[in-house]
């Protein structure tokens, strides 16, 4: 992967791109960020290899759509995916652990209309899903970590960014989600916050609703 040759096609939000922009932050990868307003997606879609973004396009011209694809590609090219099949398994599912949460918050609880049911569904999702979703990923923390801060062993890995910029934006979407995670993971937060390239990046992204 050529760093210099990396375009990444998303919208001028954070939601399916954050994570690769995180990834490629952290190795100090240089790419092509190529945001765009709902206004322009009508020029952007027919170029997508399926109409549909976020996309990375390498130097030859390949596309790689689907968010997660494509973070799993960048986080193996940079080093971010494991040492073995066996650490890039533990990593593997960490990411799906917490997606399983994401997907529930932004199907479920986000989407509903009715203010009643909708209020339902986040008491729901507050005492029940995350809940048990904090205790998941204690579980696997404690079986896979070799210290306090990361997931699987003892470094920084695609997880760790994932679980990160997950509670960030439930943070922003459900303030009462604070008080769920506790401070199990803040040694996490604390190292992800405090390594250069990423606080350098943190510090200069744009400012967008979510």
């Amino acid at each position: 992967m050529s760093s210099g040759d990396l375009k990444f096609y998303y919208f001028d939000l954070q939601a399916r791109g954050e994570l690769t922009r995180l990834i490629l932050a952290a190795a100090g990868r240089s790419y092509e960020d190529i945001r765009f307003g709902f206004d322009k997606w009508p020029e952007y879609k027919p170029k997508m290899i399926l109409g549909q973004a976020p996309v990375l396009e390498l130097a030859d011209g390949t596309q790689l759509p689907q968010s997660l694809t494509i973070a799993r590609y960048v986080a193996r090219e940079a080093g971010l995916a494991g040492s073995d099949n066996l650490e890039s398994a533990k990593i593997d599912a960490v990411v799906d652990t917490q997606k399983d949460v994401n997907e529930t918050y932004f199907s479920k609880v986000f989407p509903e209309k009715d203010e009643t049911k909708k209020a339902e569904e986040l008491k729901k999702f507050l005492d029940e899903t995350v809940t048990k979703h904090v205790e998941n990923l204690g579980k696997l923390k404690k079986a896979y970590s070799k210290d306090e801060k990361y997931f699987v062993g003892d470094k920084l890995s695609w997880a760790d960014l994932f679980v990160f910029q997950s509670i960030q934006a439930l943070l922003q979407a459900v303030p009462e989600v604070k008080g769920k995670f506790g401070e199990q993971f803040k040694p996490l937060m604390d190292a992800i916050n405090g390594n250069e390239n990423i606080k350098k990046y943190l510090d200069a992204r744009p400012q967008t609703a979510f």
